[in-house]
């Protein structure tokens, strides 16, 4: 749904971004992260056609950005970092000024245009001046713009900006909605957290290059190919753990106390099963089991030199 070959883009003596290669298929959340500087912002503006690349191409939809512009925008919905409103109209006008922006049929935006307020929680201010609005309505109000006109594409640079923790859940309910509706969804943020959990992949730049691209559980195991496994237990139990632990050769640098402990895994995740039903069928009272996962801000900080232009 999303294709950058070869993309470049130089200002002066600045390379922005430096051959960058990409594939988002249909109904991914893709994550881009990486520090300021890391040529994020460039890369999404390139995509919905702000901004012409020095070389290379973006295709959205299978739409050539550059070449078809116009037919582009009518799969693109975008919310820039910072963008402007016009604050003497009401929420509902602008995003009625929006829809025939985007040619839609005109019977069809006045049910639209409510859909969307509702979508976005701005019910109580459809009839509010827009200068009147707090920043995060604001923030609510730009998303609603970016879906007017049913986009099968969102770049979303920095959504989160302004938002209180509530909005921020509902912006990622939303989002996943969209998501499992069809939309094709990239997304930039400096609050990693924020997209653990709800982006289907990732990709961290730096210095305008790709560090690592793809899916979360197959970056991180690709960088982390042992599992870490905690585990607790009630009772006296601790020796009969260690001995049914050491029956498994795929585990190793178990680090046990009297009632719980972590060991590192070697095999794929269904395989812990048999070692769990073995504890239990030597007596162990298992209270707890999990393998801990790396986050995205443990893989971020160990994949980025933290470098910018």
């Amino acid at each position: 749904m999303i294709e950058l070959f070869h993309l470049r883009k130089e200002y002066d003596n600045v390379l922005a971004v430096d051959d960058l290669d990409l594939t988002i298929p249909q109904g991914e959340i893709y994550g881009l992260i990486g520090p300021n500087g890391a040529g994020k912002t460039t890369t999404i503006r390139m995509t919905c056609g702000l901004l012409a690349p020095t070389m290379g191409r973006a295709l959205v939809a299978g739409v050539d950005v550059a070449r078809e512009p116009e037919k582009a925008q009518q799969h693109i919905g975008y919310l820039s970092d910072f963008f402007a409103v016009y604050e003497d109209l009401k929420v509902w006008e602008y995003l009625d000024y929006f829809a025939h922006a985007y040619k839609m049929p005109e019977s069809d935006i006045p049910a639209r245009v409510t859909e969307v307020i509702a979508q976005v929680n701005l019910d109580v201010k459809r009839d509010a001046m827009i200068r009147g609005l707090s920043r995060g309505m604001k923030q609510r109000l730009g998303i609603a713009r970016a879906l007017i006109h049913r986009p099968k594409v969102l770049l979303l640079d920095e959504p989160a900006s302004g938002l209180d923790p509530k909005a921020r859940l509902e912006l990622r309910n939303l989002l996943l909605s969209l998501r499992d509706q069809g939309a094709t969804i990239l997304i930039s943020s400096h609050i990693l957290t924020e997209l653990e959990g709800f982006c289907t992949s990732i990709g961290i730049m730096e210095r305008g290059r790709m560090v690592r691209s793809g899916r979360i559980s197959e970056v991180t195991a690709a960088e982390s190919p042992t599992r870490l496994v905690r585990l607790s237990w009630s009772g006296d139990s601790l020796a009969v753990v260690q001995e049914q632990l050491r029956r498994e050769p795929r585990i190793s640098e178990a680090k046990l106390t009297d009632s719980g402990g972590a060991f590192g895994f070697a095999g794929p995740e269904e395989d812990l099963a048999p070692v769990l039903a073995g504890l239990i069928a030597a007596g162990v009272r298992v209270t707890s089991f999990r393998e801990m996962k790396q986050t995205v801000e443990e893989l971020y900080m160990k994949l980025s030199t933290h470098e910018v232009m």
